[in-house]
């Protein structure tokens, strides 16, 4: 389905508002350009609502529904029926746990974590119950950041150092609450993030997606001073589709193993700015479909190459590493957990390990983040043959930079 009537809006709304809501009259858009989002269909939507017993009680929501993308390739790609529950079980049981752990030890305001938007209703199919699995018609209801003076980043141009110092800092503090419940209330922790972490099903066959490496190549081929790396990036593909079929290859390690985004990369986060400022106070997460228990390093190596500005992150990593490290073990400390196994020298190792399973990753998702607008194909045009298709000068500056540094660090 692409779009929401005005009963399913109220059956949605209804368990978080009141049964007695009514959909007084709504409009519906599509929410994203080409590009910005394949997991979902995003809709805007503008919804008055009424309630009480003389229906007399007006409200105004700006919502975004997200809904299963076309079915098909995507389907392959996203596995909706398992990523969709995933996303539910974030909004629905780790975000409540995370908050819960953050009041139960008084965390101060200006250390709350406070990434998750509001969500006002969800379902997986039909039915009023929130199944195991969902089809074509899930749906998720989120408050519009828009509407809150939250913006995306440019995906092109990446983000500036306040922008990325508030995204790593935030993040960490996200991985160390995962990590925080597993140590505290370890029940919580496998009834709430494990439940939200459970495996999804691989799209595609390891001969399906080895038959995709050779055109990679082709491309990186095509990037002066990249061809004698060619032997370095085919191992790196070949270890990632691996990995990714087997977990166990490549298992988590304690104690930094936690939940992950797996996704955190500049369209997957927005920014709140002070009135008529631009300098970042507050980040909201976006799209948790397809979260797992791994490395929080993933998450942070995988955030620096694709989505900063040119140069922050050269200039800055160590710096930046090391902000990860101190928000991570503030986190912990704060909420009364042990912090002598975070130390700072472990966080390296544990970047020395992760960090080249993430190359094959860095290196396919900058093809849709560096592509020209104009040559994004749009949801139901996607397919491997446009993924790989007319590479843009941009990624292949960012590439060439990204593959120099990977082999420099030993990553590569």
């Amino acid at each position: 389905m692409s779009q929401l009537s005005k009963e399913d809006l109220e059956d949605l709304l209804r368990p978080q508002l009141g049964n007695d809501l009514v959909v007084k009259f709504f409009t519906s858009q599509p929410l994203t350009q080409a590009g910005d989002n394949y997991g979902s269909i995003m809709l805007a939507i503008e919804a008055t609502v009424v309630q009480g017993a003389d229906g007399t009680s007006n409200q105004n929501l700006s919502l975004v529904a997200k809904l299963v993308p076309p079915s098909g390739f995507l389907w392959r790609i996203f596995d909706p029926p398992n990523t969709v529950c995933k996303e539910i079980n974030c909004y629905m049981l780790v975000k409540e746990e995370y908050k819960k752990l953050q009041d139960e030890n008084c965390i101060p305001e200006d250390k709350f974590l406070d990434v998750f938007p509001r969500c006002y209703g969800a379902r997986t199919t039909l039915s009023k119950k929130i199944g195991d699995k969902a089809d074509k018609n899930a749906a998720i209801l989120l408050e519009n950041l828009k509407t809150a003076n939250y913006r995306l980043g440019d995906r092109r141009m990446g983000l500036d150092l306040k922008h990325v110092q508030l995204a790593v800092s935030q993040l960490a503090r996200f991985h160390a609450l995962s990590v925080a419940l597993k140590i505290l209330k370890p029940q919580v922790f496998k009834n709430t993030v494990l439940k939200a972490c459970k495996p999804q099903n691989a799209g595609f066959t390891e001969a399906e997606l080895l038959a995709n490496v050779p055109k990679m190549l082709e491309i990186i081929k095509t990037i002066p001073g990249c061809d004698i790396y060619l032997d370095n990036l085919q191992k790196a593909a070949e270890l990632q589709i691996k990995t990714n079929l087997d977990e166990s290859l490549l298992p988590p390690r304690e104690p930094y193993a936690t939940l992950t985004h797996t996704d955190f990369w500049v369209n997957n986060m927005m920014f709140c700015y002070e009135k008529n400022g631009n300098v970042p106070v507050r980040v909201k997460f976006l799209d948790f479909q397809i979260v797992k228990y791994s490395s929080p390093v993933r998450d942070l190596i995988f955030f620096l190459y694709t989505s900063t500005a040119e140069g922050i992150r050269s200039e800055n990593q160590e710096d930046l590493i090391r902000l990860y490290h101190e928000n991570f073990t503030d986190c912990l400390k704060a909420v009364g957990c042990d912090i002598s196994p975070f130390t700072y020298q472990s966080l390296l190792d544990e970047i020395d390990m992760f960090a080249p399973a993430e190359a094959d990753h860095i290196l396919y998702m900058l093809l849709p983040i560096c592509a020209d607008k104009e040559s994004v194909p749009e949801l139901s045009g996607v397919d491997f043959e446009t993924i790989f298709s007319k590479p843009s000068d941009l990624f292949k500056t960012k590439a060439k930079e990204f593959i120099i540094d990977f082999v420099k660090r030993g990553w590569l």
